[in-house]
Order: C-alpha cells, then sequence, then structure tokens
C-alpha cells in the first residue's frame, strides 16, 4: 500500500469512529436486559427493579431479567455488576448500601462504587423503620429503651443491610443500650424473623415492612427521618421520642458498569427516567412508603460521595470498626 493510500486509509478510520457510538445506539439494545439487584424477591431494592424492568420491557420491547444476588452486603451483586460487559444491556439497581455506605463498613470490597461504575438516577427514598414484634413488651421507642436496659445483652436485632446494621448499632450508641446483633443477607428476612420472634427488633424500609404494620404482624416503634414522613404521619419519628439527631434514610438507585458508550447511557437514562415518573410507578412506590427521587447522574455522584462520609462519621459514633 502506498504511503498516500495508507493515509486515505487512516482519515477514513478517523471519520467513522464519531459515528460508531450512535450506529451502536440505533442498534440497541442487542438482546435482553440483565437487572442484578444486591438483595432477596420481595425486598425494597427488587421491587423497584421489576419495576424499572416494566418500563424498559415498554421502551424497547425486550425483556428485563431481574437476577437476585443477596449475600455480603451486596457486595457479591455489585463485584459481578461491575464486572459486567459495559455495552448498556447490564443494569445495576441497588440500595445505597452497596452504592456508598459499604465503603464506610468493610476494610475492602471487590469493587469501588465511584470509580466502576457510572450514577444513572436515584429511584426512591425512605427513612428506617424501628421495627418490634407484637409480643415485645413496649409500644414506643422509650419503652424500648427501657427494656433493653432491664435486660442488658439479651434482646436482639436482625439487620439484612449495611445502613439497618449501623441503624441498630445507632441505636445502641445514642440510647446507651446493649443489643445482641444477628445479620441477615436481606431485610425481608430480617423482617421475616422479627415476624416470627426470632429477634426482637429490626430495622426495615417502608416498602418492605409497612404492609406488614398496617397488617398488624409487626409494630414500628418509631421513624428514622427528622420530620415526620409524609407517608406514615401517624408514626412519631425516633428523634421527637428522645433518640437524639437520629436521621437515617435509605434509597434505590441505579448503575452502570463504567464504559458504556454515551449514547446508549442517553438512551437507557430517558427510558428509565420515563419508567420511574409514571403515574403508576409513583402510586406502586407511595403504596409501599417510599417517594420517587429522580436526580442527574452527577448529582447522584455527589450524593455517593456525601452518604460514603456519613456512614464513616456515623460507624465513629456507633464505635462499630469497619470489617
Amino acid at each position: 500500500m502506498t504511503q498516500t493510500m495508507r493515509r486515505r486509509s487512516l482519515i477514513a478510520g478517523a471519520c467513522a469512529l464519531p459515528f460508531s457510538g450512535a450506529a451502536n445506539a440505533d442498534a440497541f439494545p442487542n438482546g435482553p436486559f440483565r437487572i442484578i439487584v444486591p438483595f432477596g424477591p420481595g425486598s425494597a431494592t427488587d421491587q423497584s427493579a421489576r419495576n424499572v424492568g416494566e418500563g424498559l420491557n415498554k421502551a424497547f420491547g425486550v425483556p428485563a431479567v431481574v437476577e437476585n444476588k443477596p449475600g455480603a452486603n451486596g457486595a457479591i451483586a455489585a463485584e459481578v455488576a461491575a464486572k459486567a460487559k459495559p455495552d448498556g444491556q447490564t443494569i445495576f439497581v441497588c440500595s445505597n448500601t452497596a452504592a456508598a455506605s459499604n465503603v464506610a463498613l468493610m476494610k475492602s470490597l471487590p469493587y469501588d462504587p465511584l470509580k466502576d461504575f457510572e450514577p444513572v438516577t436515584i429511584i426512591g427514598r425512605a427513612p428506617v423503620f424501628m421495627i418490634v414484634n407484637p409480643k415485645v413488651e413496649a409500644k414506643t421507642a422509650p419503652e424500648f429503651v427501657a427494656l433493653c436496659k432491664r435486660q442488658p445483652g439479651k434482646i436482639n436485632f436482625g439487620s439484612g443491610s449495611a445502613s439497618t446494621r449501623i441503624s441498630g448499632e445507632l441505636l445502641k450508641a445514642k440510647a446507651g443500650i446493649d443489643m445482641l446483633h444477628v445479620p441477615y443477607k436481606s431485610t425481608p428476612a430480617a423482617l421475616q424473623d422479627t415476624m416470627a420472634g426470632h429477634v426482637q427488633m429490626c430495622f426495615a424500609d417502608p416498602v418492605t415492612s409497612l404492609p406488614q404494620v398496617k397488617a398488624g404482624t409487626v409494630r414500628c416503634l418509631g421513624v428514622g427521618s427528622r420530620g415526620r414522613y409524609k407517608l406514615t404521619p401517624d408514626i412519631p419519628t425516633l428523634i421527637e421520642q428522645g433518640i437524639p439527631d437520629f436521621e437515617l434514610m435509605t434509597w434505590t438507585g441505579i448503575l452502570m458498569p463504567r464504559g458504556v458508550p454515551q449514547p446508549v447511557m442517553t438512551k437507557l437514562r430517558e427510558a428509565m427516567l420515563k419508567a420511574i415518573t409514571d403515574p403508576v410507578y409513583v402510586e406502586r412506590q407511595a403504596q409501599g412508603g417510599s417517594e420517587i427521587a429522580p436526580c442527574s447522574s452527577d448529582e447522584m455522584r455527589r450524593i455517593m460521595v456525601a452518604e460514603i462520609e456519613l456512614y464513616r462519621e456515623m460507624m465513629k459514633v456507633a464505635g462499630i470498626e469497619p470489617e
């Protein structure tokens, strides 16, 4: 090949590069979506993921398959999602546990939420609920604290995520009580054992626990928001019951493996935002106890960074060492 021909070939190749991403976006998607969820079926994250999957199916006409991979506070699922091919077909729908608080709670992670993923948006947001078995002799948070002080170390609390674990440890530190921590792979599992009386108390998101509270199979002693949660105005906050500065919110968000072509990211983001602002989705979230909280990718990244620092501070207050 002559030098002139070689130069023309390089120029032609260079000119084709800007259009490759657009071409890929035009052909996207080329198969079913894979939605990875770090908790079991029935969890708030799982329910949100399935709603997002419905929206993607409507937008692109292809199925969305949800894969539940519970364990290690969401680290197992996060590692799988982080290592997935960045073609836009694999989506990580996760809670703030995998997206932020694990960085503070664990000494080493097989993934970095800030380096290995591209934030898309936050789906829903809600405070933690303090849940007890109905047979527990406490109908308010102060009564529960008094019960724990009469029986130091004999009351168990379950947790199915880093945020619910820190919620229990923070309560211990701020109320000056001693409880035994019992870990679970997911919040629904911790809630089930609270209902069965195997543990006396757990913290849970309202999407998971509010139906049980309404049915009377568990009792909610307080809400972890600064002011009363607008979806449950009859339930007092823990702060107003004398637990100082107890404010813990949970959220669910969407992350993509880093490296997804920008044209594909744009199409996905538009479809996901349309899905989570659909009136049917908004109503489902409200019935479950969660408010939609869409934001930009940059805003979600800032929230993740801020929450990592927040949980580090909370762990210091609660006296928890990274595991």
